[in-house]
């Protein structure tokens, strides 16, 4: 269950950065106010994400935590290399 927390977490908070970048869903109003908000919400909420599969891979050693562990670790990582490679191509 733990495991599934943290799964849930990367999927909807993908599916956000991936709207955020093709648009595929316009939102108006909603979308339009978050703007990077997609972006830069992982660097907050990735580490409490990853705390219950933590937990759980502490407890049962799952593999569902372990995959929750990896793939928040990864969504957290996302921001600073979009903010370094977005420095590094288009300039400060």
């Amino acid at each position: 269950m733990q495991g599934s927390i943290s799964i849930i977490y990367f999927i909807i908070n993908t599916l956000l950065i991936v709207n955020f970048f093709t648009e595929v869903v316009d939102g108006g109003n909603l979308f339009g106010e978050l703007e990077g908000m997609p972006i830069l919400a992982p660097a907050f909420l990735a580490p409490i994400a990853v705390v219950p599969s933590i937990f759980g891979y502490t407890t049962k050693k799952d593999k569902l935590c372990l995959w929750g562990i990896i793939l928040c670790s990864i969504l957290f990582l996302f921001p600073f290399a979009y903010m370094i490679l977005g420095t590094l191509i288009f300039g400060p």
